[in-house]
């Protein structure tokens, strides 16, 4: 697919004499990217109509026929009817390939699947120009090779399509195309194109105008460029790899080639020697390859996919946009300016591209997590089917370890939905690691957590809270800076404004003391002032499960007995609340059942009922052990058991 670009771009003063037209060749050349552009914006829209497959397979054959086409006429327009049928069948090419590649590799293989596709691109690119420098190779010849590999692809991939198909939705994934991976991509993309296609005609003026180069070493100069893409991309996944040995993001791989791309770009341009323009490019052709390997291995992987083709779409359209408006400003705004200024200037598109990847990117992590982060995050699968029977959380042999020391050891436990559910123990018995392993914040070495049916063990948290789950912690969930008020409109961040408004006076109803503070600021608050503001959230937007950590922590008997009611009322509008405490009266006057951790373990679950009648038992088990205090204990007889 990449091999008729070297013709398109840089020899179509031949094609205009063949075709006795000369000023046809821009058009054609503006034509086929439009038409490529639209139909790449099509794809998302065959999704449910062509599979990834089939839809590649016909495109080749398009691109293929249109190849031919262009090689054997001589008419004008014939040439650009052919243009035309090449840009649709590449289309396809343009929007699926890179998406089906990053979503079928592993993890750990990504960056070297993309890196081994870019590096074949540019090696398809570079072809032609090596040829040509060797031997006057017609572009009619080019065209009809490009023709004959591109049904060879057809027959590959006809065979594979038959019994496979990767764009298929599995299971859950983020259904939404801005994404910050995805936004920077566009960025990239944009200053890419602008580069690769908006320099195209200042770089061949320059070497054949400015340098006074021959047709063949300009190809020469061309052919290293490429080459120099095809060979550095080979080296990706290594300077991957050494980068997050460094501790390093991979915004800041990603980051730095684009950086030192544009950088190579605008010195290239500028050189005042010929052999420091070529080894330039040659470095700024890999730097943009390794970065684009890196983007599409970031961005295609945690997408559905119907949301990878439309931001591949984005992405060629972004591509198209940055070459139209750089051809259209070194045309019209910088037109008198020196072709070596005109090639200068695209490389500051680059500079900014790679800083916006670097700067709005995630606090930086050590290289471990960053690997097992990357390594175990997983998407949501459905394991169990929907049913009344199921309970909303299952929490099943779950172990949690921080670095060598383990601190749960294959815990149980179950919540239904509408239940309130109480989590006891001592100080240090696993508790809190155990909601923030439920809400992803701590991951596990073993077990599983079925949420709403499906695996969550290691889903980001992100998607958790997107499915329903929130957590609060005792005091600690509100904005101190900000007033009642503002933390209220935070909290209701997304909702229309009727929605917002009735929320927050339905929270002011339950709270009149949050009405009676809502212009202070929320940092000069009391304790049980602060709980009252972290459990509006869940008043204004109703949680599936509710993780309540620490409940009456510092707080006043009085403050607690307002408290508790709103727990009950969440739990009797459908949710499920898994509420720790050291409190055991308190926990046991509001739960339905109850679990008590002692060192990582679970050592007791049933009713809160079964508990509160037995006051000799949680005395026993909070000053003695639990394990000791049931050795000890008579055993419940059947109607105990039965309650």
């Amino acid at each position: 697919m990449a091999s008729p670009l070297p013709v398109l771009l840089f020899q179509r003063e031949d094609i205009a004499d063949r075709l006795n037209h000369p000023a046809a060749v821009t058009g054609e050349a503006a034509l086929l990217g439009a038409v490529a552009v639209a139909a790449a914006l099509a794809m998302p829209r065959l999704r449910d109509k062509l599979p990834a497959g089939l839809t590649l397979v016909l495109g080749g054959l398009v691109a293929a026929i249109a190849l031919g086409l262009m090689a054997w006429t001589v008419k004008i327009a014939l040439f650009t009817a052919g243009g035309a049928l090449l840009a649709l069948g590449s289309a396809p090419g343009l929007g699926l390939h890179r998406l089906l590649l990053a979503a079928d590799a592993r993890p750990a293989d990504r960056f070297r699947t993309m890196s081994w596709y870019w590096a074949a691109v540019a090696m398809g690119a570079s072809w032609p120009l090596l040829a040509r420098i060797f031997t006057p190779v017609a572009y009619d010849t080019v065209l009809w090779i490009s023709a004959a590999l591109m049904l060879v692809a057809v027959l590959l991939l006809g065979r594979h399509s038959l019994v496979h198909d990767g764009d298929h939705e599995v299971q859950v994934t983020v259904a939404r195309a801005d994404v910050p991976w995805a936004r920077r991509s566009y960025g990239a993309a944009f200053a890419v194109g602008a580069v690769v296609i908006g320099g195209a005609d200042p770089a061949q003026s320059l070497l054949l105008g400015e340098w006074q180069r021959s047709a063949v070493q300009n190809a020469a100069v061309l052919a290293a460029g490429t080459g120099g893409a095809a060979l550095i991309s080979l080296f990706g996944p290594w300077y991957h790899r050494l980068h997050r040995l460094t501790g390093s993001r991979r915004s800041d791989a990603i980051g730095t080639q684009l950086l030192v791309a544009g950088i190579l770009v605008f010195l290239g341009g500028v050189s005042f020697t010929y052999i420091g323009l070529v080894v330039c490019w040659l470095v700024a052709g890999g730097a943009i390859a390794l970065a684009a390997a890196g983007l599409d291995a970031a961005a295609f992987a945690a997408l559905a996919p119907g949301v990878r083709r439309a931001v591949s779409a984005r992405q060629v359209f972004w591509v198209g946009l940055g070459g139209l408006t750089a051809s259209l400003v070194n045309a019209w705004v910088i037109g008198a300016w020196s072709d070596q200024w005109k090639i200068g200037w695209l490389g500051l598109g680059l500079v900014g591209a790679g800083w916006a990847v670097r700067r709005f990117a995630a606090p930086a992590r050590d290289a471990e997590t960053a690997v097992a982060l990357a390594q175990a995050t997983t998407v949501p699968r459905r394991v169990l089917a929907t049913g009344e029977d199921q309970p909303l959380l299952s929490v099943e042999q779950v172990s949690v370890a921080y670095g060598s020391v383990q601190v749960l050891f294959d815990v149980d436990l179950e919540v239904a939905e509408g239940a309130v559910v109480a989590l006891l123990g001592t100080n240090g018995a696993g508790k809190t690691t155990l909601l923030r392993a439920i809400s992803g914040l701590a991951p596990t070495i073993g077990g599983r957590i079925v949420y709403a049916g499906l695996d969550v063990t290691k889903a980001r948290p992100t998607w958790r809270v997107g499915m329903g789950l929130q957590q609060i912690v005792g005091g600690e969930a509100v904005v101190g800076p900000l007033t009642v008020a503002d933390n209220l409109r935070l909290f209701a961040h997304g909702a229309d404004r009727s929605r917002r408004d009735q929320a927050i006076s339905e929270a002011y109803g339950l709270f009149p003391r949050l009405a009676e503070r809502s212009n202070q600021r929320a940092a000069t608050l009391s304790g049980g002032e602060k709980q009252m503001l972290s459990l509006s959230k869940a008043i204004i937007w109703p949680p599936r499960l509710l993780l309540i950590d620490e409940f009456s922590l510092g707080l006043a008997p009085t403050v607690i007995a307002d408290l508790l009611p709103v727990v009950r009322r969440i739990a009797h509008q459908g949710a499920a609340v898994l509420l720790v405490e050291q409190s055991v009266n308190i926990a046991l006057s509001v739960a339905d059942n109850a679990y008590v951790m002692e060192k990582g373990e679970i050592g007791y679950s049933g009713p809160a009922e079964q508990l509160r009648t037995r006051p000799d038992l949680l005395q026993a088990a909070y000053l003695e052990g639990l394990a000791q205090a049931l050795r000890h204990q008579p055993r419940l007889d059947s109607s105990q058991e039965a309650q």
